[in-house]
């Protein structure tokens, strides 16, 4: 799937297998903005998966995204930003809820679909 990110188009490989992927070891996703890619690992389910697969890909997804955007923006030369996982974190968690805000509160004109 292509998708666009700030004019950039960045390629997203989803349901990807470690075997053709090997930086997926230990993780769930990457974003490589030297090649416009973001890789996010098939789930697995084993013991230790949590129950709800479909939710644990979209949260990955939304993440890498947040990376790719502040890629994009630039803030990954001068600064940690677009490395810093907690913050990355908080926006892919928060995103949603502030959407349903924004959009309750008219506070964006729409969202494109």
């Amino acid at each position: 799937m292509k998708i666009d990110i700030l004019g950039t188009k960045y390629n997203i490989i989803l349901d990807a297998d470690i075997k053709d992927y090997p930086k997926l070891k230990d993780l769930n996703g990457y974003t490589d903005p030297s090649i416009k890619k973001i890789v996010i690992a098939k789930f697995i389910e084993d013991d230790f998966a949590v129950e709800d697969g479909e939710d644990c890909v979209k949260k990955t997804l939304r993440h890498e995204l947040v990376h790719a955007f502040l890629y994009e923006s630039g803030l990954n030369g001068q600064s940690d930003w677009a490395r810093n996982e907690e913050m990355v974190d908080w926006i892919a968690l928060q995103f949603e809820k502030m959407l349903n805000v924004f959009i309750k509160t008219k506070a964006i004109n729409e969202v494109n679909k």
